[in-house]
């Protein structure tokens, strides 16, 4: 689901970095694909920590965004990706993450009417990550409920 919605987005974010950065259409479009790598990398990793509260709260966050810890962790990861993979200034790198980041965490959180729950968070990330984040957001959820599904 995040891969489909990031693909709908890159038109956008391409036209945008170009435009507002001076990005090449190339540079632009590696951009594109850096974020996404760089954004499964750390959500899966907060996933597979346990950290679905986190998340959630960063995706339910609204008008708040830019003030939410895991949104400002995020950042710093794009920022640094940015900067290592596409060699751009450690400003120019974080410009662009505070650019393109906000857009996609808008996107993901207007994927669904109301509150974004763990249930579809686990549906996001393991279409996109694999078995490790569900069976850890499994476990959680059993221990959630008192040991019921043991």
């Amino acid at each position: 689901m995040i891969s489909s919605l990031l693909e709908n987005l890159s038109p956008e974010l391409i036209s945008g970095l170009t435009e507002k950065f001076g990005l090449d259409q190339s540079k632009a479009s590696e951009a594109v694909s850096t974020t996404k790598s760089s954004l499964f990398e750390s959500l899966t990793k907060e996933a597979a920590g346990g950290n679905f509260d986190g998340i959630l709260g960063m995706l339910n966050t609204g008008s708040g965004l830019t003030s939410n810890p895991m949104f400002k962790s995020i950042l710093g990861n794009l920022t640094g990706s940015y900067a290592s993979k596409l060699g751009l200034s450690p400003e120019m790198a974080m410009s662009v993450a505070s650019f393109v980041l906000p857009k996609i965490i808008s996107a993901i959180s207007g994927s669904k009417s109301g509150n974004i729950e763990k249930t579809d968070l686990v549906k996001m990330l393991g279409q996109s990550s694999g078995k490790a984040i569900a069976d850890k957001a499994s476990d959680l959820l059993k221990g959630g409920l008192g040991g019921l599904f043991k």
